[in-house]
């Protein structure tokens, strides 16, 4: 971040996903906001910026472990959460899905620890970190898939205490300095084609910096593919997949980034830079560079100039989408573009013209 960012310089992370970009501008000093349309990941985001110890998240867990209430606190259970969890399990789970707040601080850490614990693959071993049976992996794999995976596999639902296998997370979590003493940083669940209104309610008008990766081309449904992590937030997956909106059509990609680059450009202070990771496709059967085709587009069209584009190739097996195998894990590619774009004055677009 610190060879096109400023050291003062307050960092956008638009599509903030679970606010890596937020954490690392804080580690570095700057201040920084991240909004996400996603309410998973505005959720993880803001647990991961929380400025909390061990000790004090320790003795909120103990309180709320003291007040569970057994199975009395279970509610309706859909059918399609009884095969993944246990029934001790699922009455801890609904009991933390009521009692943690939005506005304490420890709360919204123990909430995001416990989404990422929520489910996922058994170590070899048959121990686990997770609440679930052993699941094909971290995804959520849809309702019938599971029923019929459990069913294949003849797995059980282990009888997991929710408050034991938390108090693990946040002590491997929690093992490092707090986060105070840092700049602040900010996360607002919205739309990323609202930025200006939105860092106006936080009473700011212009930022040094927006470092980000866009939602890429139709790769992931992120409600279907969440959905039993949104049922513990209380969101129907299928409204989050409409907000979201990822397409298949490279047209309305690219007329989605012309409305992101143009609000951008209201709120990147002149001379500020855009730092855009944006992954490579397949195309008709060929690998498009979606970030130069991006440029390609945008040029004249922005108040913005090429200030750099670079390759960010990475191992295929620690892509997302490898957990569907090659035949189904849709058009991503094992390399990213980070499109460096900076923000040019009124007077110097119009003096540099397409």
């Amino acid at each position: 971040m610190s060879r096109w960012v400023g050291p003062r310089a307050t960092v956008l992370d638009p599509f903030c996903g679970s606010g890596t970009t937020l954490l690392e501008a804080k580690l570095s000093g700057r201040r920084s906001i991240g909004i996400d349309l996603n309410p998973l990941g505005a959720a993880l985001a803001r647990a991961k910026l929380q400025p909390v110890t061990l000790d004090e998240v320790n003795r909120r867990l103990t309180t709320l472990a003291e007040a569970f209430r057994g199975e009395s606190e279970l509610e309706d259970v859909p059918e399609k959460l009884q095969s993944i969890f246990h029934r001790r399990t699922l009455a801890q789970l609904f009991y933390l899905r009521n009692a943690l707040s939005t506005e304490s601080a420890d709360d919204v850490f123990l909430r995001g620890a416990l989404l990422g614990i929520l489910h996922g693959k058994h170590r070899r071993n048959g121990s686990t970190a997770y609440l679930s049976v052993d699941m094909p992996n971290t995804f959520s794999m849809s309702p019938e898939y599971v029923r019929r995976f459990v069913e294949r596999n003849a797995l059980r639902q282990p009888p997991v205490d929710v408050f034991a296998k938390l108090r693990e997370r946040i002590t491997r979590l929690l093992r490092s300095e707090p986060l105070r003493n840092r700049p602040s940083a900010d996360v607002v669940q919205g739309d990323a084609t609202r930025m200006a209104e939105i860092l106006s309610d936080l009473g700011i008008h212009s930022v040094g910096a927006i470092v980000t990766s866009p939602p890429y081309l139709g790769v992931l449904r992120y409600g279907a593919f969440n959905w039993i992590r949104l049922w513990l937030l209380g969101h129907d997956p299928s409204e989050v997949d409409a907000l979201l909106q990822t397409s298949d059509s490279i047209e309305r990609y690219l007329s989605f980034f012309l409305s992101f680059l143009g609000e951008a450009a209201r709120v990147l202070r002149p001379g500020g830079v855009a730092v855009l990771v944006i992954g490579d496709v397949h195309e008709h059967g060929q690998e498009l560079n979606l970030a130069e085709r991006v440029w390609e587009e945008m040029t004249g069209l922005s108040p913005f100039e090429l200030a750099g584009m670079h390759l960010d190739a990475y191992d295929q097996n620690t892509k997302t989408t490898r957990v569907w195998g090659d035949n189904r894990k849709g058009r991503a590619t094992p390399r990213d573009r980070v499109l460096v774009l900076r923000r040019v004055s009124r007077e110097r677009r119009s003096t540099n013209p397409r």
